[in-house]
């Protein structure tokens, strides 16, 4: 498989996929059970996981700021989510529920 074809691979997971295979990785080098080169691949796919744990978990930080900042906003019919769609209870004067 081919270093574009792995990466194109990686960016389809969920977090939870990623983490889960990144830990698996980290439990295969540790073990000392496979080879120098088995290893290097592990260790360079391993190094794509945690890019797309890092991608993804800093997506859903940005998502919960845009979220916070809009609970706080005064509401004024202008709340928009990140889709570009006007948020639920943009005009209804009612606090978020959280």
């Amino acid at each position: 498989m081919s270093k574009a074809h792995k990466q194109a691979d990686v960016s389809q997971l969920t977090y939870e996929q990623a983490l889960s295979q990144l830990e698996t990785i980290v439990e295969r080098i540790e073990s000392g059970q496979i080879g120098l080169e088995e290893m290097l691949a592990e260790y360079e796919r391993g190094v794509a996981l945690h890019t797309r744990c890092k991608e993804v978990l800093e997506r859903a930080e940005l998502r919960i700021e845009e979220l916070s900042r809009a609970a706080t906003a005064p509401a004024q019919g202008r709340a928009v989510s990140s889709s570009g769609e006007r948020a639920a209870n943009a005009d209804d004067g009612e606090p978020a529920p959280f």
